[in-house]
């Protein structure tokens, strides 16, 4: 039965990952142009890429 509850299809983190990994190939790879497209700085988006392996 429905509960009323909308589940959410992803975690954050997967969503974030997506995210990053959409950035990056419609960048060709260039990360300061993939950060600049997520609106974070390219420190943060080298963490985020070694956080979830996406070297």
């Amino acid at each position: 039965t429905d509960t009323g509850k909308t589940k959410m299809p992803q975690s954050l983190d997967d969503l974030e990952r997506d995210m990053i990994k959409r950035a990056l190939d419609m960048s060709n790879g260039r990360r300061k142009v993939a950060a600049d497209q997520l609106g974070i700085s390219e420190r943060t988006l080298y963490r985020k890429i070694k956080e979830y392996g996406l070297e």
